[in-house]
């Protein structure tokens, strides 16, 4: 049986703020965000997986919903049901994109680093991607600019992860507010030394 992963809800919001609805599980989002090549993915035998860390995987749930047998039902034998759902139709699994077909998330970086550069080093999450945009449009591909299921656009998504690596690399900070992005020091120091070749 596999281990359970408990979450708090901060982490569970972040998973589920970069994650693809009805695409992602936990672990595709988990390797993402740790820079692992999807293409190695080892296949997940749900079968042994814990209820709870299986519905992890859609993005409306926050932990299973497990009939619990009282007390008294458990003394006298009597062993609760839980009501089934009609079942839903079933939809065909989005793809992700091939290898090479989007712009690769390391080319957001230094943009990203000079729209907080020139929006004061904060600004709202919304004026950062849109300026962010700007910078990048003659760079996008045609998937880059596919909308998602969820509503989004993909850059516009992919910028969410570009965010968490520069928080993890130091270059951005975490604590800037709800809905605002910083730029850190050492973020300022490497736009100002690397950052004379962007748009």
């Amino acid at each position: 049986m596999s281990p359970t992963i408990r979450v708090d809800d901060e982490v569970y919001e972040e998973l589920k703020a970069n994650a693809e609805p009805f695409v992602d599980t936990p672990n595709t989002v988990l390797r993402r965000l740790l820079s692992l090549d999807p293409a190695t993915e080892p296949h997940l035998d749900d079968s042994d997986a814990p209820e709870e860390a299986v519905l992890l995987a859609v993005p409306s749930v926050r932990s299973a919903v497990t009939p619990r047998r009282s007390a008294r039902a458990k003394r006298v034998g009597v062993k609760k049901v839980a009501r089934k759902k009609p079942a839903k139709p079933r939809t065909a699994k989005r793809t992700r994109a091939p290898a090479g077909a989007l712009l690769p998330e390391e080319r957001y970086e230094l943009p990203m680093l000079q729209a907080l550069v020139e929006l004061g080093g904060s600004a709202s999450s919304r004026a950062v991607i849109e300026r962010v945009g700007t910078l990048l449009k003659d760079q996008f591909t045609d998937l880059d600019k596919e909308k998602l299921e969820s509503g989004g656009v993909r850059w516009e998504s992919r910028v969410q992860f570009v965010r968490l690596r520069l928080i993890r690399q130091g270059l951005m900070t975490k604590e800037a507010g709800r809905g605002v992005w910083a730029i850190s020091s050492a973020g300022q120091r490497r736009y100002e030394q690397r950052g004379s070749g962007v748009a």
